[in-house]
């Protein structure tokens, strides 16, 4: 599907094979089939007239399809088909001889691994691809790699056949959760998405949020993180959400690069909302073993915590930049949204319940699916039944509308398959090698016994695999090398996850790469550097909730705690947030910036923690909430001095 979608020039389209392409490209497919599947019996008793037959034609179609891009594909396609075919046929003959593979299993598995690379970089560019490659040379060339990175190598035929036959390849965890949950949630959100749900999601924040400072900033922030949690995705939540607030936002006054990274730091957030959460809560469950709902369940709190300093620093940005909501007019009531699309929210009250009550995440995503098309049906029929009552819907899920969802779903789906198999060959290099352990060896050195040298070494490497790889993907690698280290140094297991997988989120937001910043800017007209650099300032608790995640009992203490950990969290998030931004209820001095910041640290302390003269850290938290009391009341008490100046962000 990706080679019939993706062109292999991106700039070019895809057009149906003439004939010639039709003639050579199957010419080619057939004769590498016929030569692979008679490989074995080469290798065990010599070439005979029909194996010169297959190389000859084989080799005149190869010079011919060299000029001929859809032969090319053509032959890729017949190729894919033949080689995961063999695999699902000889499946059983396959786990029988272990290790026992020959000539034909060998070449079968090259092509697979060639294919896995080249499906990648048609979906999604050269990234990945480049990435595979210095992974399969590290794998064979490793005795010349220096120090700790040095292993003794690989032979082509080994590092092929550990690929396509061993559980930590090509078929490993990324295709597996791809394949078993991933596509049900993506096909979850396309039918959302046609219902007119998403829709729904942009209206119902703005009446609640659009009349209030800075209104349609905060339209965004809960926006993005309804729209986040559905489809998981943050850049096509910034595309889906941002084309309608980056425009509201600069029209009440916030500037272009301001106006693109609210949108693209609450968009983050958006991937660290339940119940989808970018797909990496299904890769988080499979490899810890944890159930999805039990990892939902403590995910949900630190990512509302998120999107809560977003809120509060664009409240605080929009009163010191003087910027109101919008007028009345501009915008409905709750009352009247609810009215009209109230519906839409049974879809997650399905989705939810079955997830409580004890259903499997497919399972629960499939009924939901389900629930959308009743409703929608039963609204079709309510609206030709009493027109003058009930309205039809705008998106009529008929025969028509249901091939539109599913056609949505698999293209959106496209990406994530192409990237399964490629990562699953990285994956299976890094395991091959015991790379693991010798990153894992080499955080846990250089931190020497910190943990907080380790989680700092752990978000350097999260922001550079960031340059290059998707936010699944580098969770996946980094938990994978990084995650042993964490463990050593008495992280608790979904901590350690958690951890690595906020972090992988940073490469959206910082400088030099951004690529939600540059979508961001590309629809605000901004300056995508700036629009970076002041993502990274609404963002900065992306940085500070791994902190407590490694310190605090915040996913794995008692009720108690965790009720504790979050109750002074919400209040050093308040002061944190108007600490970033020199604001809380007026400008802040730059003695009061000082103290706010004290004061968002005592916050976050560990209650555990012992201090100074006798002091712990729960202590400090009580302190520090009381002293954020009074420090708001100190600023309510002193408000600006007229004629004070009063400038934007950014």
């Amino acid at each position: 599907m990706v080679l019939l979608k993706y062109p292999e020039r991106r700039a070019g389209h895809w057009q149906p094979p003439g004939l010639l392409d039709w003639t050579a490209g199957l010419l080619l497919a057939g004769s590498a089939i016929g030569a692979i599947m008679r490989a074995e019996q080469v290798a065990e008793g010599g070439a005979n007239t029909i194996d010169w037959v297959l190389w000859i034609v084989g080799g005149l179609s190869f010079a011919v399809v060299a000029f001929l891009p859809r032969a090319r594909t053509l032959a890729l396609i017949v190729m894919s088909i033949m080689v995961f075919t063999f695999y699902e046929t000889q499946f059983n003959d396959l786990i029988q001889r272990p290790g026992a593979w020959n000539a034909t299993d060998f070449w079968l598995a090259s092509v697979a691994v060639v294919m896995s690379i080249e499906v990648a970089r048609r979906a999604i560019g050269l990234s990945i691809p480049l990435l595979v490659v210095v992974g399969l040379l590290y794998a064979h060339y490793g005795r010349y790699f220096p120090g700790p990175l040095a292993h003794r190598g690989s032979s082509v035929e080994q590092i092929a056949n550990y690929l396509m036959y061993s559980q930590e390849g090509i078929f490993g965890i990324m295709t597996s959760v791809m394949a078993n949950t991933v596509i049900v949630f993506i096909y979850l959100g396309a039918f959302m998405e046609r219902s007119g749900m998403g829709k729904f999601f942009i209206e119902l924040p703005l009446a609640v949020a659009g009349r209030t400072v800075g209104g349609p900033a905060k339209v965004a922030v809960i926006a993005s993180a309804v729209f986040g949690s559905i489809n998981g995705a943050s850049l096509a939540n910034i595309v889906a959400t941002g084309a309608f607030t980056i425009p509201l936002m600069k029209r009440v006054g916030f500037r272009p690069h301001v106006a693109g990274a609210v949108e693209n730091s609450a968009s983050v957030g958006g991937q660290l909302l339940p119940p989808i959460m970018g797909s990496g809560v299904f890769i988080m469950a499979e490899i810890t073993g944890i159930p999805y709902l039990e990892i939902i369940a403590v995910a949900a709190a630190p990512a509302l915590l998120y999107m809560l300093s977003i809120g509060f620093m664009v409240h605080f940005d929009a009163r010191r930049s003087g910027i109101r909501g919008m007028q009345r007019g501009e915008v409905d009531s709750p009352l009247n949204v609810l009215r009209r699309g109230w519906y839409h929210l049974v879809p997650f009250a399905v989705l939810l319940g079955l997830l409580i009550v004890g259903y499997s995440p497919v399972w629960s995503a499939s009924l939901t699916i389900v629930s959308i098309l009743v409703i929608n049906w039963i609204r079709i029929v309510l609206a030709r039944l009493w027109p003058d009552v009930f309205g039809a819907p705008d998106y009529a899920l008929g025969i028509r509308g249901i091939k539109d969802a599913l056609v949505l779903g698999s293209t959106n789906s496209l990406v994530v398959g192409a990237v399964a198999a490629a990562v699953g060959v990285l994956m299976g290099v890094i395991v091959l090698t015991g790379l693991p352990l010798k990153v894992g060896n080499m955080i846990v050195n250089l931190a020497d016994g910190q943990l907080l040298i380790a989680l700092f070494l752990v978000g350097v490497a999260s922001l550079v695999l960031g340059m290059a790889l998707p936010i699944t993907v580098s969770y996946l690698l980094l938990i994978v090398l990084a995650g042993p280290a964490l463990l050593d140094m008495g992280v608790a297991l979904i901590a350690a996850h958690m951890i690595v997988f906020w972090l992988s989120q940073d490469s959206n937001i910082t400088p030099p790469v951004c690529l939600g910043a540059y979508v961001a800017a590309s629809i605000a007209v901004a300056d995508p550097w700036k629009t970076g650099w002041t993502s990274f300032r609404f963002a900065k608790m992306l940085y500070v909730i791994p902190l407590l995640f490694a310190y605090t009992p915040m996913l794995t203490g008692s009720v108690e705690e965790i009720a504790w950990v979050l109750l002074t969290a919400t209040a050093g998030t308040y002061a944190f947030s108007g600490w970033s931004m020199g604001w809380l209820k007026r400008r802040t001095t730059f003695f009061e910036w000082i103290v706010l910041g004290a004061i968002a640290l005592m916050c976050f302390l560990p209650a555990a923690m012992e201090l100074p003269a006798g002091t712990t850290g729960w202590q400090a938290n009580i302190a520090g909430m009381i002293l954020l009391a009074g420090f708001y009341l100190w600023q309510r008490a002193r408000p600006d001095e007229p004629g004070r100046a009063v400038t934007a962000s950014g």
